[in-house]
């Protein structure tokens, strides 16, 4: 007997010595039975897939996970009225904390694993410069759109605000230098390389080069076969033509849809393309992680051509309206953008075939589809290509 107590005392000091895998959520301020999901995205796919999810009970939950390797997911919390409230944070194995709350949703507080210290402490730092940044939109994006739209980009107003906007940009940008400086090699630096590679400040080859200097270990986990698909993209090793729309093709007409404005204006693709030249139908969500990558692209493209009857409409299959605005402001994307907030219930999706995001759609004035799901550069080669003839 005594054998075997000491042997049960023994294998419970090795249990309890084990790295436990759960999510710590302390959600304040919303009511029990509030349902909570675990939502991750899988490498080669864009559609978000639910690892876990439970109900909150007194302000706490507390879900197991299988992360056994360093990935990007989100907390969603299902709110009252179809309003829906999200936290991102590192998968990694080991118990993660999750703090949000109902009244400030935009300031979750995530940690208790390293890389999530990490990027908790990060975004610490980050956050007063994101609220300017979204200050700036909210107040001047508007007036510069307008500016853009009536093809007014060397006005010395606009050379202002977009010199203002510039400035706002400096000092977080000397942060996530000074942070992947510090994690060069590591976990969350690789995390950072996702996060820079979209902003252009170096050739494709340049941050391939980057990615390279990675262990395989890292490169193998689905943050580095995410980056090795992005990357690939953008080097043209994988073409455009894997179209994630298998419904249409060129020459077919685009089926029309309606949807709403962040103001609530309903617009229908018929209303939009009137005395339009070329449109692009810019198909994308928030929580997209390679939509947000591209959107980088789109933008110079709308700014390069839009003067010269180039248009986007931008057409979201979120379902957490707070986070679609936020993301519009945040990637400065100031040509129309609707949405159904329907997620992957969206008419759009049976209509057009869409079996992944982004997808894209080239069209001319009758709705006529000119291409498909352009990347890159080959989106503004494109759009030039066509503006000339």
């Amino acid at each position: 007997m005594k054998k075997l107590g000491v042997f049960l005392i023994a294998a419970l000091v090795f249990v309890s010595c084990q790295k436990k895998n759960v999510i710590e959520v302390t959600a304040k301020n919303f009511p029990d039975n509030t349902e909570v999901e675990i939502l991750s995205v899988e490498v080669g796919k864009d559609m978000p897939t639910t690892v876990a999810k439970g109900t909150i009970v007194g302000g706490k939950l507390s879900l197991e996970h299988t992360f056994t390797e360093l990935d990007e997911a989100f907390l969603s919390i299902k709110g009252s009225d179809s309003e829906d409230f999200s936290a991102f944070f590192l998968a990694e194995p080991g118990t993660i904390t999750i703090s949000i709350d109902k009244e400030t949703p935009e300031k979750p507080v995530v940690g208790g694993t390293e890389n999530n210290i990490k990027l908790q402490k990060f975004q610490d730092e980050m956050n007063p410069f994101a609220e300017k940044l979204m200050n700036f939109s909210n107040e001047k994006g508007m007036q510069m759109m307008m500016l853009a739209q009536t093809g007014q980009t060397e006005s010395e107003e606009f050379k202002k605000l977009e010199s203002e906007y510039q400035e706002l940009l400096v000092a977080p940008k000397g942060i996530l230098e000074k942070y992947a400086k510090e994690n060069q090699g590591n976990a969350f630096g690789l995390f950072l390389l996702k996060q820079m590679i979209p902003s252009g400040e170096k050739s494709p080859a340049e941050y391939k080069a980057d990615f390279d200097k990675y262990s395989k270990e890292l490169k193998d986990s689905k943050i580095g076969k995410k980056i090795a698909e992005y990357l690939n993209v953008l080097t043209g090793e994988d073409s455009h033509d894997h179209a994630e729309t298998k419904g249409l093709s060129i020459g077919d007409k685009l089926p029309e849809f309606k949807a709403s404005t962040p103001d609530g204006k309903e617009v229908t693709l018929t209303s939009f393309l009137q005395g339009k030249k070329l449109v692009l139908v810019d198909v994308w969500a928030a929580w997209c992680g390679p939509c947000r990558q591209e959107n980088p692209n789109v933008v110079k493209a709308y700014n390069a051509f839009n003067a010269k009857g180039f248009d986007i409409i931008g057409y979201s299959i979120d379902k957490d309206e707070a986070a679609w605005k936020k993301a519009i402001e945040m990637d400065k994307l100031t040509w129309t953008q609707v949405s159904n907030l329907k997620f992957w219930e969206d008419p759009i999706i049976p209509a057009y075939g869409i079996e992944g995001i982004p997808a894209n759609y080239l069209v001319d004035g009758n709705g006529t589809i000119i291409d498909m799901n352009l990347r890159g550069e080959d989106l503004s080669k494109k759009i030039e290509e066509v503006l000339a003839k």
